[in-house]
């Protein structure tokens, strides 16, 4: 089948391929998307939605202020150094752009999530920052909304939403109206937008090759026939988590268990080596704490679900093979993720891995642990005993390392410090925790049996590491050249944040504005 000519061709459907279908379309270019798999919303689709856009005019209409100076401060920062200043200040300048179009190009609307930066302490930190999209009622063609990805893990609900609380009966009526929140409905309202701007859709359809004419990128080869375009190719295709040669090749040590949907295979970095394209910041990823439910499956893959405040409210401690904490279970997902990947050169081995959930009677009856309610049993997967010391050995751990730690613990719980890591100290830890517990709300004893364990797995939610690109988006040769015609944004391309995750809404921030500007400035 030889699908007819058009200017821009995108492979890839996630948030960052969206936006750049979207900002051309929106200029009168005619856009294809090519997803090869079969719903439309990649990694984007089953994630919280968020977006960390500083400066913006959502949080500035909910009284939050920023400044951009404060923003690229925090943002180098952040970067340790190793990102170009410009490459920062040009997502500072243009991200908020990107947020005012989409509210001006789709009907999606915008709240500013009350939460602050995830190094609050930092200068140049803010609360507000992070946008995410209001419920969505989408209004489409219904072949195109049945094609759409989403999340069956999470209900309806806003993230801000979900940790406080919301009428079930509205959860019904939004189910029943089909509303989607958080990451579907961004990717709900961004497929309408476009669709609404003329993009077309090709699903199942994975692409073969690129074409070249003269050195210049003028087409694709998909399974389904080819395709010229006159302004180009844009890969947005995600990461290579999924892709266990690449993982090997450029992450040796830091296999983890990814959160994304498996399709992420690396097919546009290796479409883009093939074409001579050049990487950076390879090993490194959005690193998480993760857990699976054994028999779990998305797409005929295992399932892996992040964790997060399960780690951070009080009464919850995470411990390694020897039954010591390692790191302020209260922090960022990415930057505790990485706890995970420290080597000893003493013992010649990764000491966090594995590592387990420890907590008590107290806490599972008081808490959601590992998508298990408070009023469940536990699961023949959740470990428990009567004791710590018989926790110990059914886990294979360090029987005097845990209870050593848990009795500093509880120390540290009934004083409200946590001596060792600082545990809900900040206002970030504090977001985490139980607001109605005293006087640490992330700090709360491990005391009553019987006790419980969850292996905690060094997880991730995409790859950071990708090929390099300008400003624009063009694809950039190790010599620093442009191949002509071609493009990247998303996870396919390098992170311009390097090790680091300013904020809720992190990961989307970058590669949504980085989206933007290459589909407004393609021609």
């Amino acid at each position: 089948m030889q699908h007819s000519e058009c200017d821009l061709v995108v492979l890839g459907s996630g948030g960052a391929g969206l936006v750049s279908a979207l900002a051309a379309a929106s200029r009168g270019l005619s856009v294809v998307v090519y997803e090869k798999s079969s719903r439309l919303g990649g990694t984007t689709a089953i994630s919280g939605g968020g977006i960390w856009v500083p400066n913006n005019h959502v949080m500035k209409g909910s009284g939050f202020k920023d400044e951009e100076d404060d923003a690229t401060t925090y943002l180098q920062r952040l970067t340790l150094g190793e990102i170009d200043p410009e490459i920062l200040n040009d997502f500072v300048r243009t991200a908020p752009d990107m947020l005012l179009f989409l509210e001006q190009h789709s009907d999606l609307k915008f709240f500013s999530v009350d939460r602050p930066d995830y190094h609050p302490g930092w200068k140049g930190a803010r609360s507000g920052r992070s946008v995410e999209p209001l419920p969505f009622e989408a209004h489409m063609e219904s072949n195109l909304f049945q094609a759409l990805r989403y999340n069956h893990l999470r209900q309806p609900v806003t993230s801000v939403e979900g940790k406080k609380g919301i009428d079930p009966s509205i959860i019904a009526d939004r189910k029943q109206r089909q509303i989607r929140t958080q990451g579907a409905g961004l990717i709900a309202g961004l497929a309408q937008a476009c669709s609404r701007f003329g993009a077309k859709f090709y699903l199942n359809d994975a692409v073969e090759k690129l074409l070249f004419e003269d050195g210049r990128c003028v087409g694709v080869e998909t399974n389904s026939g080819s395709t010229l375009a006159r302004s180009g190719v844009v890969l947005a295709t995600g990461g290579f988590e999924w892709n266990s040669d690449l993982v090997s090749a450029y992450l040796p040590g830091f296999v983890s268990a990814p959160t994304s949907p498996p399709a992420n295979e690396g097919d546009g970095l290796r479409l883009g080596l093939k074409a001579g394209a050049g990487v950076a910041n390879m090993t490194e990823a959005w690193w998480t704490a993760a857990y699976r439910i054994p028999g779990d499956e998305l797409d005929g893959k295992p399932l892996t679900r992040n964790m997060v405040r399960e780690l951070a409210l009080p009464g919850s401690i995470m411990v390694n093979r020897e039954g010591k904490r390692f790191v302020n279970e209260a922090s960022s997902y990415n930057d505790l993720g990485m706890a995970f990947n420290v080597f000893d050169p003493g013992s010649f081995s990764y000491p966090n891995r594995p590592a387990w959930l420890i907590f008590d009677h107290t806490f599972k009856s008081r808490y959601p642990v590992a998508s298990v309610t408070p009023t469940e049993p536990a699961p023949h997967w959740m470990t428990h005993a009567q004791s710590l010391p018989e926790l110990a050995i059914q886990l294979g751990i360090s029987e005097e390392g845990l209870r050593a730690t848990v009795g500093r613990f509880n120390s540290f719980a009934l004083e409200g410090h946590d001596l060792d890591f600082a545990r809900g100290s900040d206002i970030h830890g504090a977001y985490y925790g139980d607001p109605d517990h005293h006087p640490n709300s992330c700090l709360g004893p491990i005391a009553e049996g019987p006790f419980y364990a969850v292996e905690v797995l060094p997880g991730n939610n995409g790859t950071k590491g990708g090929l390099r690109t300008t400003t624009g988006g063009h694809v950039l040769r190790p010599d620093g050249s442009a191949i002509d015609g071609l493009f990247a944004c998303g996870n396919v391309a390098a992170s311009i944040f390097g090790k680091g995750y300013p904020g809720h809404g992190g990961s989307l921030g970058p590669i949504m504005t980085a989206a933007y500007k290459l589909g407004m400035g393609v021609s």
